[in-house]
């Protein structure tokens, strides 16, 4: 196989990429002019992170033009760019919750680490949401899972990150092994490793080893989304991990498993509705579908138990990921119609962005004022601060979906997208609208606590930093706008839903080994003499 050397209009379409690559090699670099400082490497923490959000902006001019690049390996679209900004933007509001929070407790020879650990994970994230090839995929799931499991432990004295930490790296790595296998499965199957290869694969002849592969696929993506069975590790994580940590993995990781889900989703609808019509996956959507009713309603009826804020956040995000996984299973039946789906999803994530960074920011400055993380140590919050009871009380309600707020019209969105798939989408609107009822009750819980209970211990007032108030209400606002005012935000969404269609298929083939070549080979005509439906 000939390498390709790429040009630089591909170098310029993965510039966020780059420029995340740069701010790592920075973070690391800076403290041989000054080792303990941590204000050199966190400047260039940010610099590269604006760089990076500038070039993802800059290059949406460009994005018609674009499509597949790297021989197929990523694609970069609309969809991609969008979830790129609000990626980098959301990764620099992380560090400057870190900043608020833990920065005086983290080790000025930590702080390096930290943050060059933080850029790979949003550096893994960005490419899970352009790979368009089994092989990419696979490198940007584990360049996203490999510096969040040293996150996730990376206060070394914790005994509770570190069994967190220790449960994320097993869960991570069984479901990397299958993972892995499912894909060599595929590949056998299909004889390529580009998407819309498999795609046209699925669409032509499902066979029993191409559903195993797929299904085995999809168990490592449930694992970035936290997905019912492989959630285990979510609650424990988030408890342990520093707040900071624990906000980004709630957000980022998700964000960026949902846009992988919605790629794969939308090449194998797009390749398979001309060619056999919806109903030939109409069997995936519904295995998704069920997979998010059942992640979302398990999620729900936990949370209710949980006596940990963080614990309770955690199930809240499990739940969410549901949500956005039933809405996500709409888009194999739908092919190239599915941007309103799309749209729907970006909307949602852009709003679920800033609800939970509100409310894991208040989480953190109340931790950081009253050492601790318990329901019951909010009691008597709104006496005692006022400001941060009240936004915690906005950012709760978001979660539950409030009428006024962005969290409404967020599953508004959602709902809509399902109503307009028939029959099928309203079972999926009456799974929502119940789990969203009970919801109500944990979210309820710490609303009660910092408001109708007592504070029998005279705890202390306290009022929290400028930066953290303005983080809050940033947050807010941007809750209220989307509530109030949703509709530049919600079409902002729908035109950047477009996906780019590999047009030039040729280039997505994968050149292997003679000996691989023969394997498929025989599996394929073992395959076409099995008897199956």
């Amino acid at each position: 196989m000939t390498p390709a050397i790429p040009d630089w209009s591909e170098l310029q379409l993965i510039a966020p990429e780059l420029w995340l690559v740069a701010a790592m090699c920075a973070v690391i670099l800076v403290p041989f002019i000054k080792r303990d400082s941590v204000a050199l490497p966190m400047g260039a923490a940010v610099l590269g992170l604006v760089l990076a959000s500038y070039s993802a902006v800059s290059t949406l001019s460009s994005v018609d033009s674009a499509g597949s690049i790297f021989s197929g390996m990523l694609t970069v679209d609309y969809f991609s760019q969008f979830f790129k900004v609000l990626l980098v933007l959301f990764t620099l509001l992380v560090i400057t919750l870190w900043w608020l929070t833990s920065c005086n407790r983290t080790h000025a020879y930590d702080a390096p680490d930290f943050l060059c650990l933080l850029l790979g994970a949003a550096l893994g994230m960005s490419l899970m949401a352009s790979a368009s090839n089994l092989l990419m995929i696979f490198l940007a799931i584990e360049s996203a899972s490999m510096p969040s499991f040293a996150l996730a432990g990376f206060r070394k004295r914790s005994r509770a990150g570190s069994e967190g930490s220790l449960k994320y790296v097993i869960f991570g790595a069984a479901s990397s092994a299958i993972m892995l296998y499912g894909m060599s499965l595929i590949y056998g199957c299909a004889g390529t490793l580009g998407l819309p290869g498999v795609a046209e694969a699925v669409a032509s002849d499902m066979t029993p080893l191409m559903a195993v592969g797929l299904a085995a696929m999809f168990v490592g993506l449930a694992f970035k989304l936290s997905a019912v069975p492989m959630h285990f590790w979510c609650p424990d994580v988030f408890q342990g991990a520093p707040t900071e940590v624990t906000t980004f993995l709630s957000v980022a990781s998700k964000g960026a498993a949902v846009c992988l889900l919605v790629r794969l989703l939308h090449a194998f609808g797009v390749a398979t509705i001309p060619v056999a019509g919806p109903a030939t996956l109409a069997g995936m959507g519904v295995a998704v579908a069920i997979l998010g009713g059942v992640t979302a309603t398990w999620g729900n009826l936990v949370a209710m138990h949980q006596t940990n804020i963080k614990r309770l956040l955690a199930y809240s995000s499990i739940a969410h990921a549901g949500y956005m996984i039933m809405a996500a299973s709409l888009i194999v039946t739908s092919g190239g119609a599915a941007q309103g789906v799309i749209g729907a999803l970006l909307f949602y994530l852009l709003i679920y962005t800033f609800m939970n960074l509100g409310a894991f920011t208040v989480v953190g400055l109340v931790a950081l004022y009253t050492g601790s993380e318990e329901l019951s140590d909010y009691v008597g919050l709104m006496k005692r601060s006022p400001v941060l009871a009240v936004l915690m009380t906005l950012f709760l309600f978001s979660l539950f979906g409030m009428p006024g707020l962005g969290g409404f019209m967020g599953k508004i969105y959602l709902m809509r997208s399902m109503a307009d798939a028939g029959s099928g989408g309203f079972v999926l609107i009456v799974v929502l609208l119940l789990n969203t009822l009970v919801s109500l009750y944990y979210y309820m819980r710490p609303i009660y606590f910092m408001s109708f209970v007592a504070d029998t211990q005279d705890r202390p007032a306290f009022t929290p930093r400028g930066l953290g108030i303005a983080m809050l209400i940033l947050c807010a606002a941007v809750l209220l706008w989307t509530g109030l005012l949703p509709g530049k935000a919600g079409s902002l969404t729908v035109d950047y839903a477009v996906l780019a269609t590999a047009d030039h298929r040729h280039r997505l083939e994968i050149a292997s080994p003679s000996a691989v070549v023969e394997v498929s080979a025989i599996v394929t005509e073992t395959l076409a003499q099995t008897p199956h439906d």
